[in-house]
């Protein structure tokens, strides 16, 4: 089986293991403690790079340790000082700093790192950031580049040395009024971003950012971005380090077009390349993501029917100067002017299997589509001359087909080059629900809702680089830019470092102290793995898909159940991305952070709305992404952001997270029991205890520590008070636990319906025990502490105790694996090692929650091409229908198991 991430070795010292002390009956990790003193050791998740355009990251710090205003220093392994630039992230509740963010330029190379508290070395060329001219100007000593502050361009010019690399940089947007299909003939429309708003986030010394805001307007004629109505918002941070010849892009947009009547042809940015070098000596160079190079001039000089020369073959071969003509053999001399000069490039990915290369002479002449060919190429390219040129690139280039790179009139004084992220020489975006008709949750898992099967609201990003560069790069420079893109280099601490901050709740390290529990993290090894497998074998990837899985396997096909209503796309169900990252947290796992990455980006994006009717609900599992009916705050919750945006130090994630805050008032409008319960009159609108509250905490909490603003604070307390004080505490309400809820106070109702009746099966399986736990840690609400340990310890205690504790019996309905970490919890804060070894039992007594066997391969006429997949016979549905392979097994068990371990070690097998 091949994996699509790189799995380069641990490098770098770990901290010292950290033992875990029990205070007070909860768990507190040992403040984490690095050989390198009061600093953390970092190192890269894939290995030092050998190329690298810069990087940010967060590190977590224990409670108390720093101040809100810590300023820090970096150093290699020698020693040597590292410029580095820091921000706080977050803070704890006493106002002392919880995550710091860091960025560095691509200058940083060493292979580990030590962070301390200290000042940081000053940059030899610091970037500075200037208004001037209605332009933003940002200049490091390398590279001087303007950003227009309103109108149809975003980039006026990025200069070099004095020499304008490019200029004229627009985003570009290719709209139809029809799907492309059958008899099809679209009437097709040109838009152009206008900026709106230019705003400094960070001015230097080491790094700056700047963010362009604005719409796409219609053009008309060579008028840009003039059209009266404007659509699609849209967002792009621009990020200069100080020294580099690179600028980082990353841009981001929401929809809220029309899917029936208008259809996105194509999306991206464009700019103008002035070209001064010889034909000859001009290059079009991409990069492939197995360490490939496509490269040829404008004017081909090898091949010919008479020699060039060894010079003038290496020359071009290689992208330097070549002699002059009249150094050249006299035939050549003489008729090269006559030579074919080719002016435009397309390189196309058109599926993740395959890319080709284009190229013609020009709009007059037919294409040679058969220039170059290859399976997945890295999204860079390079157009220019000997002297210099404009690199180009994005990331998940392949992952995202289809997309494009193109380059016009490169034969000519100017060039233009467009970085598609979505790419017109493919169909156009049909973003229209699968059917027209919904299929029931009986047998397909679905519930469709009329009007409610819509993306007005979700959004997409593509991250872009670009690089100012004096020369054609070598061939061995593509290769190593290349590998930047494919895999951005990223810096992160050891495990325990991150445990010992005591962030993200209660999870363990690995333990391999016994067989048992050797098996357990072999499972956990086993699960990421085989996803990743997935992912490549079922080419989970496209524009709007990649960064999901799928929900459910079907044996009979040999196929996930990709067209079944509620069974197919994950959305994040049942906690997959948490999976994934804390499987990273436990082992620094690169292909587990890949892959945790991605899925965040797509939830947090795809699945999450951000605007109109939906905003801060996301969309339950469907064959759409934004198919189902069923609106989640759950899907958007902050928590299983958090992990992504704290370890990366990700601007643009901050935005999406911040935007799930609007959930509360949606839920006026949008009530998550509205087609379960008739109508109420005794709150402005109802929600369930689990997982709907959990969730809007989750999202109060994040901003809390984001902001230190304890108004988010005090939403959280009053909730846990008034539930607190409801009768039956967490086993409050029907359906799941049904309470009313006020947007404006945060307040929550006592509706006095169904008590105790069950259903409480999901309440705790988004990560609902986790952001308890979380938000306890934090807030001091002991009336609520006891509730909630009532309830986890009742829960799935035996018929006897249910009875003894309440005066009679009943069924909470849940299932073993989502509540055993509940249950051991419980037995953890009330000290009773018989309760904890029975959150143990009820997880190994689970069928769901037994560990899969090694996929078996199945190849010949039961399937069009060999896969990979869970045997049936050692698995069972979590709805319990017939045996089968779902993820939400997957995500539960591993999220079982790194709980288990923190809260009930000693009973651990």
């Amino acid at each position: 089986m091949s994996y699509p991430f790189s799995r380069r070795g641990f490098l770098g010292g770990a901290g010292a293991a950290v033992a875990a002390t029990t205070l007070g009956g909860q768990t507190a990790a040992a403040a984490p403690r690095d050989s390198s003193g009061d600093g953390v050791r970092l190192r890269w998740l894939d290995g030092a790079p050998r190329a690298s355009t810069g990087t940010s990251w967060g590190v977590p710090w224990p409670k108390g340790r720093l101040r809100a205003d810590t300023t820090f220093a970096l150093s290699g392994d020698d020693g040597s000082p590292v410029p580095v630039q820091s921000w706080p992230l977050a803070y704890w509740p006493d106002g002392t700093l919880k995550w710091s963010g860091h960025a560095v330029g691509s200058a940083a190379r060493a292979e580990n790192f030590r962070l301390t508290p200290g000042t940081s070395a000053a940059p030899e060329r610091p970037v500075t950031v200037s208004r001037q001219d209605g332009a933003i100007r940002l200049a490091n000593g390398t590279v001087d580049l303007r950003l227009e502050s309103g109108g149809p361009t975003a980039i006026r010019s990025i200069s070099r040395g004095g020499r304008v690399t490019s200029e004229d940089g627009r985003l570009v947007l290719l709209m139809q009024d029809q799907p492309d299909g059958e008899d099809a003939t679209p009437s097709r429309g040109d838009w152009t971003g206008v900026v709106e708003q230019a705003e400094i986030e960070q001015n230097g010394p080491v790094r700056a950012v700047v963010k362009l805001s604005g719409r796409y307007r219609r053009d008309h004629g060579s008028k840009h971005g003039n059209g009266g109505r404007a659509i699609l918002p849209w967002t792009m941070r621009v990020y200069l380090a100080a020294g580099d010849e690179s600028m980082r892009l990353v841009h981001s947009f929401t929809w809220d077009a029309d899917v029936n009547s208008e259809f996105v042809r194509g999306m991206g940015l464009r700019l103008s390349v002035p070209m001064e070098d010889e034909a000859h000596d001009r290059h079009i160079r991409f990069g492939t993501a197995s360490g490939g190079v496509w490269s040829e001039p404008v004017r081909v000089l090898t091949g010919l029917r008479r020699d060039a020369g060894a010079a003038v073959r290496q020359g071009q071969f290689a992208g330097t100067a070549t002699p002059a003509p009249a150094e050249w053999p006299q035939e050549v001399r003489e008729g090269y002017q006559k030579l074919a000069k080719w002016n435009d490039f397309t390189l196309f990915q058109e599926s993740t299997e395959h890319f080709a290369v284009w190229k013609r002479t020009s709009s007059a002449a037919g294409w040679l589509k058969h220039a170059g060919r290859g399976r997945r190429a890295s999204g860079f390219g390079y157009v220019g001359g000997v002297g210099g040129g404009l690199g180009v690139g994005m990331r998940d280039f392949w992952q995202r087909f289809p997309r494009s790179l193109d380059v016009r009139g490169a034969a000519g004084d100017r060039a233009s080059v467009t970085l598609w992220s979505y790419t017109p020489h493919a169909n156009a975006m049909d973003l229209r629900h699968y059917d027209t008709a919904a299929h029931g949750l009986d047998l397909a898992y679905e519930d469709v809702q009329e009007g409610f099967s819509t993306p007005e609201g979700i959004s997409r990003s593509t991250e872009m680089e670009l690089w100012a560069m004096d020369a054609t790069p070598s061939r061995d420079r593509v290769v190593a830019l290349s590998e930047t893109l494919t895999a951005r280099p990223q810096l992160v601490a050891p495990p325990e470092w991150y445990h010992g901050a005591g962030v993200f709740g209660r999870w363990s390290l690995l333990d391999r102290s016994t067989p048992a529990r050797a098996a357990l993290e072999d499972s956990v090894d086993r699960d990421v793995a085989f996803y990743a497998g997935q992912v490549d074998q079922r080419e989970w990837y496209g524009f709007w898909n990649y960064g999901d899985v799928m929900h459910t396997y079907d044996a009979t096909r040999h196929e996930w159940r990709y067209d079944v209503g509620g069974y197919a796309w994950d959305n994040g169900e049942l906690g997959s991305d948490a999976m994934l990252w804390y499987a990273f947290l436990r082992s620094g796992d690169p292909t587990a952070f890949r892959l945790g990455r991605a899925m965040t980006q797509h939830i947090s994006e795809v699945d999450t709305y951000h605007s109109g009717r939906f905003a801060g609900l996301g969309t339950r599992h469907n064959v759409s992404h934004w198919g189902d009916g069923a609106k989640e705050a759950r899907v958007g919750e902050s928590f299983t952001k958090r992990f992504c945006y704290y370890l990366t130090a990700d601007e643009l994630l901050g935005d999406l997270i911040r935007s799930s805050l609007r959930v509360d008032e949606t839920l006026l409008t949008v009530e998550p029991l509205r087609n379960v319960l008739p109508p109420q009159h005794e709150a402005p609108t109802r929600l369930r205890i689990g997982p709907d509250w959990y969730a809007l905490v989750s999202n109060w909490m994040t901003e809390w520590e984001r902001t230190g603003d304890t108004r988010w604070r005090d939403r959280i307390t009053t909730g846990m008070t008034d539930i607190a004080g409801f009768p039956a505490g967490l086993f409050t309400g029907e359906a799941g636990g049904a309470v009313g809820f006020d947007p404006e106070t945060a307040r929550l109702v006592n509706l006095d319906k169904g008590d105790y009746q069950g259903g409480y099966n999901l309440s705790m399986a988004f990560c609902g025990e986790q952001i308890l736990w979380e938000a306890l840690d934090l807030v001091d609400v002991p009336a609520f502490r006891r509730s909630y340990v009532d309830f986890a310890r009742y829960v799935q205690a035996p018929p006897a105790e249910k009875k003894d504790r309440y005066g009679f019996d009943f069924d909470p309905a849940v299932f073993g694996t989502i509540y055993s970490r509940v249950t051991a919890w419980a037995g953890q804060q009330l000290n009773d090692p018989a309760i904890r070894r029975r959150g143990w039992d009820e997880f190994t007594s689970d069928p769901n929650g037994r560990p899969w066997p090694e996929p078996v391969r199945v190849e010949g006429d039961a399937v069009a091409s060999p896969v990979d997949e869970i045997s049936t016979e050692h698995s069972n549905n979590q709805s319990g229908d017939f045996a089968t392979c779902a993820t939400n097994d997957a995500a539960q068990r591993t999220l079982a198991i790194v709980s288990l371990l923190a809260v009930a070690p000693d009973e651990a097998p």
